[in-house]
């Protein structure tokens, strides 16, 4: 199978991802039976071209775009804003890994939308999309026939939704709680080592896991978001971001719920989603763990998920240091599948 690939978005994930594909082609090519190249990309600073011939990633790579400011040989400059490359650029596949909007999910449900209405497929790492329009762009790609899926969404690559999918049949969901935002255990694990907010923060800026704004991470909205994103596609919710409880976040609550600790407990930021009923509740919370909690021996950065099941009890998968690598490899688990037939999730 040849799948052509443009890329929405292409940031430290899309040079990661380059580079994987690159050193990955054998292992495809032999393994899966699966070739890939490169037919666009898209960035919002740089622009983007077209190559409907295809380019393959090790070229692609060696060309240094976007950073060397020329387009790679055999590109041509694409005409057109971030969404008509959605909808027309001469790809199978179109992998949107472009920059997260909490509070709407928007531009990137307009980009994934648009190229599931022309009849490809989908791949995204941006949590909007399927956060706030699950459903929908669910029962679209079932109705042209297209992949939709979303394995880096949550917890970069650790398999959550293709290991359900595979691995947990018949089995309901019944909740979930972890730390999942990497920026906020990062900073609550260096204050627990005597850093103050402020140093940690800087220290999570400086290997890249946080942004030069950390209040999203620090307020919970992208736990809020990831929250959502797993309970809409494992426990058929039906929530947004916004319906997630958030109180008691933030930076000044992690100061003084620091100074507060216990004596043998460690701060985490947690997402916790429960059954009530018909219903599904999603809260962000503060929370001071014994330190023979699973997640009080978590060091900084790492991140964790304990579903609660119906058939394997407490299931808890855990991630190390994340990064831009591992959000490609789910990335490239996703293509694999898609060349599997394995669709949707």
């Amino acid at each position: 199978m040849r799948l052509r690939l443009a890329c929405l978005g292409f940031g430290n994930v899309g040079r990661a991802l380059v580079t994987m594909l690159a050193e990955k082609e054998r292992d495809l090519r032999e393994r899966y039976d699966l070739e890939v190249c490169y037919t666009g990309a898209f960035t919002r600073s740089a622009g983007g071209w077209s190559a409907p011939e295809g380019i393959t990633p090790a070229a692609l790579a060696a060309s240094g775009w976007p950073t060397s400011g020329a387009l790679p040989a055999g590109a041509q400059p694409f005409a057109g804003d971030a969404l008509a490359f959605a909808a027309t650029c001469p790809a199978d596949a179109l992998i949107e890994i472009t920059t997260l909007n909490p509070q709407s999910g928007l531009p990137a449900i307009d980009h994934v939308r648009a190229a599931l209405n022309a009849g490809r497929h989908v791949v995204t790492a941006n949590k909007g999309p399927i956060a706030y329009a699950y459903r929908e762009l669910r029962a679209l790609a079932a109705e042209h026939g297209v992949a939709l899926r979303f394995e880096s969404t949550v917890m970069d690559g650790t398999p959550i939704f293709s290991m359900s999918e595979a691995s947990l049949p018949a089995t309901r969901i019944e909740g979930f709680r972890g730390p999942m935002n990497g920026t906020s255990n990062y900073v609550l694990g260096r204050m627990a080592r005597g850093e103050s907010l402020e140093e940690a923060v800087a220290g999570a800026q400086k290997i890249g896991i946080a942004e030069a704004d950390p209040s999203n991470d620090l307020e919970g909205w992208d736990a809020a978001v990831k929250a959502t994103v797993v309970a809409n596609v494992l426990m058929g919710a039906d929530l947004r971001p916004g319906d997630v409880v958030r109180d008691g976040l933030g930076a000044e609550a992690m100061r003084q719920a620091h100074a507060a600790l216990p004596p043998g407990h460690a701060l985490k930021q947690l997402a916790v989603v429960e059954r009530d009923g018909d219903a599904v509740r999603a809260r962000v919370e503060l929370a001071a763990l014994p330190l023979s909690n699973v997640f009080a021996t978590l060091v900084p950065g790492e991140t964790a998920l304990l579903l609660h099941t119906d058939t394997m009890r407490d299931l808890t998968l855990i991630e190390g240091d994340g990064g831009p690598g591992q959000t490609a490899f789910g990335i490239v688990a996703d293509l694999v599948n898609i060349a599997r037939g394995r669709w949707t999730v």
